[in-house]
């Protein structure tokens, strides 16, 4: 009796290990998605007009930095930073950027820095981990201001900039840093 029971058992178990393998199949080849939103998508439009600059200051990513771990968190801290500089609000900077970065950013020099510029079309490109409390944020933005507050390198009044953000976790909080990351900073007039 057991010998007659043997053929159906296994092929109830071979049919339900290929059910459960085609399932697990069609689960791993959907296309990963993020959670949250504010991701921009690659499209053919024409880049904001010049008299519309800096553009939108709402910080979005990138569908790759999307699906970073941290991507979220970095968006919404990058979305604070870049608040706090178009609002010329140096106590909310501060609390987007590290208490070194504070330390050596009076607020004066801070304000006078700032006092005319305006930040938009603000895309974070790549968040890589750094390490378990750091990841490097690659971005470009569009920032505006007054001939004399532009960079000694460029006297624009509308600059284009691809940057690399070191962002360090400090007390349970990402703050942007400073580092060697930042120094790699890249721009053009618009």
């Amino acid at each position: 009796m057991s010998s007659r029971l043997l053929l159906p058992a296994v092929l109830v178990v071979a049919a339900l290990t290929a059910a459960t393998g085609a399932l697990a199949r069609e689960v791993y080849q959907r296309p990963a998605q993020a959670v949250g939103d504010r991701i921009a998508l690659p499209s053919d439009s024409s880049p904001v007009p010049r008299a519309d600059q800096p553009g939108s200051p709402t910080v979005q990513r990138s569908p790759d930095a999307a699906l970073h771990p941290d991507g979220e968190r970095v968006r919404a801290l990058l979305q604070r930073y870049f608040d706090a500089i178009n609002a010329r609000d140096y106590d909310q900077w501060a609390t987007t950027v590290t208490t070194e970065r504070v330390a050596r950013t009076p607020r004066a020099r801070w304000e006078s820095d700032y006092e005319t510029t305006r930040n938009g079309t603000i895309l974070v490109h790549r968040v890589e981990t750094v390490s378990p409390t750091r990841v490097r944020v690659l971005m470009t933005f569009v920032s505006t201001q007054a001939l004399a507050k532009a960079p000694a390198d460029l006297q624009a009044d509308c600059i284009r900039w691809r940057v690399v953000y070191p962002v360090q976790e400090e007390a349970g909080n990402l703050r942007v840093d400073f580092g060697t990351e930042g120094s790699s900073s890249q721009f053009t007039a618009c």
